[in-house]
Order: structure tokens, then sequence, then C-alpha cells
């Protein structure tokens, strides 16, 4: 048995036991609660059933700033404004601007926005002066450094947004009366951008539904194309049970990128990190206070949530660099449909 079962089952048993007893008192002696947890556990059954006896995870995504906003903005820049420097270095020179941060807090910064290499800061900085439309003589003599280096390169690069975009579903469990809902996820590569909704199916069908109905008008409202589509290779994405989505992207001339979504940092595994945090940060917690009426219920509710996410939530990457997707769209518009080199 589950320690998430162990934890319901007890409150369960307070509930029970104080009505058998006709004494909460003597009920909460025995099981070890307090009439305060008593009372609170009793809400919770009557609003939403079982559902509201679970505790939430303390477990929290490494998606929030371990320092604050202001140290992460300056470790960035440095990276930047001094892509040879390495993290002993950018460590000295802030501690010289009386910024105390060790060399380790450094690289954490950096891991968080792909930066632990010299070449991906040059390729950070190379995406900022894109976006910001303009190259000074010391900028230009290290995107020099960065095409003189091994072109090799394992990981996905995004050249604009829309270039590359990922595709994934999440197993949100078994929500009374509803069944089993999914939570489906497109995330833009480049500005991180995320188009969400909750769905009763997984299958082929309704990922290609999904794409179909939710996010091609949200793209072709905003004049962006979308290239390729990265997927893992689930059923409903790859094989033989995939064929409306395969379909589907071949009627909209989509490239189809499959792999394992979290082998890979800068674009991979950006839908996924989406999902635990907004099931984090949004389903648990709304599960747990809310009885479930309907999926209509369920998204009007995620919508206003996934709006503020887009609109001000800070984002580590080597394309965001701790801006809000939306701020990375405005700022890049101009690369959209572009050649960027």
């Amino acid at each position: 048995m589950s320690a998430k079962n162990n934890e319901i089952r007890s409150k369960l048993a307070l509930l029970q036991l104080a009505t058998e007893l006709g004494s909460i008192s003597k009920a909460c002696e025995i099981m070890g609660y307090s009439r305060d947890s008593y009372y609170r556990f009793k809400k919770q059954y009557e609003t939403v059933g079982e559902r509201g006896l679970k505790n939430l995870s303390r477990k929290k995504p490494a998606m929030k700033n371990r320092v604050s906003q202001e140290v992460e903005d300056q470790v960035i820049e440095i990276a930047l404004d001094y892509p040879n420097y390495g993290q002993a270095k950018v460590a000295e020179l802030l501690g010289a601007r009386g910024c105390s941060i060790s060399a380790s807090g450094v690289r954490t910064i950096w891991l968080r926005h792909n930066l632990e290499t010299k070449k991906n800061r040059l390729l950070a900085l190379h995406n900022k002066l894109k976006q910001n439309q303009k190259f000074a003589p010391l900028d230009q003599q290290h995107i020099e450094q960065l095409y003189k280096q091994d072109p090799n390169d394992p990981n996905i690069e995004c050249l604009y947004p829309g270039d590359i975009c990922v595709q994934d579903t999440f197993d949100l469990g078994v929500i009374s009366p509803l069944g089993r809902l999914y939570l489906h996820t497109f995330v833009d590569g480049y500005s991180q951008y995320a188009i969400s909704t909750v769905m009763t199916d997984n299958s082929s069908a309704s990922v290609a539904q999904f794409l179909r109905e939710v996010v091609l008008p949200w793209y072709r409202e905003n004049s962006i194309n979308i290239n390729s589509i990265l997927t893992d290779r689930g059923p409903e994405f790859s094989g033989k049970k995939s064929q409306e989505f395969s379909q589907f992207l071949s009627e909209q001339q989509i490239n189809h990128i499959q792999m394992r979504a979290y082998n890979g940092p800068v674009v991979n595994g950006l839908a996924a990190r989406f999902q635990t945090f907004a099931n984090s940060e949004f389903f648990e917690p709304y599960f747990k206070a809310n009885k479930v009426e309907s999926l209509a219920q369920i998204n009007h509710q995620f919508s206003a949530w996934q709006a503020d996410y887009n609109q001000h939530q800070s984002l580590s990457g080597r394309y965001t660099l701790g801006k809000t997707a939306a701020e990375v769209l405005s700022v890049s518009r101009h690369l959209i449909g572009a050649d960027n080199d």
C-alpha cells in the first residue's frame, strides 16, 4: 500500500471513529490528530471526497530562482559579456561588484540556462544579439569565435519561434466523476510559450485534434508558422497507432522529430518541465480544493493560470535568459520565418 493511500485511510478512519464514538475529542486522542485537523479533514471530505484528503507534494520542480533575480541577471549578463570567463572568474568579478556568490553558485545558474560551456555562452550571446538586432565590434569577435569551433553538436538548436516545438501528453490520474484525464501540451522551443488543455483521451486522434483545434489557431492568429514538432516515441506519436497524428502533420507540411523527450537540455525537456510545474502549482491544489463537475470547468480555470504563466513566469534557458515567454516572443518577432545563422 502506498504512503498516499495510508494518509487517506488514516484520515477516513478518524472521521469514521468520531462518528462511531460520538466524540470528536476521543477520536482525535486515539488517532493522534488535533480537533483542528479533524474539522479540516471533514470539510475537505465533504467538499471533494477522498481526493481532498490527499496531502499535496512538498517536492517542487526546480523552476524558480534559488538566488535573487538581481544576482541571476548579473550572472547571465557577465556570461554574455565575457563568454571566455570561467565560473571562478565570474564569481570574483561579482564579488568586486559587492555581490556574494560562489563559483559553484555561478555554475548552478549557468546550468539552469544552458550556459555551462564556452560554446553555449557564445550561442546564447548570438541569440541575444539577433533578438536585439545589434552587433558591436566586440560582439562580432565573439561570434567569429563561435564559428571557429567544432560545429558538431548533438543538441537541437532553434532559430526562431515556431522553428522547433515540443508536444507531449501527461497523465493527471483518475478524477471523479470524469475518469482519467490527460494534459495535452505544446511548447515553443525558442520562447517556451506553452499552450495546453485537459482532455479525456491521449490517443493519436486526440493529439491531432489538440494540434488542429487549439494549437494551430493560436499560431495562425500570431502569424507564426510551425516548422518542426518534437515528440517522444509514445504510441500516440509513433508506430502503428499514430496514423491520425502523422497524417495531420503531413497535411500541414510540418516536420516530425522523434526522440526521447528528456535527453536534451535545450529543447527536448521543455514540455515535461512545464507539465511537472503545472501539475504541482495548479492541478494538485485545484483538485484537492474543488469539486470537479466538467472538463470545461477545469480548462476555464487552467486557462487563466496558463495565461499568467506565459506573461509573468521568468524562464530559464539559452533563448529566454530569465525573460518571460511573452517577452521573448515580442523581442524575437523579427526572426520569425527568417533563415538566421
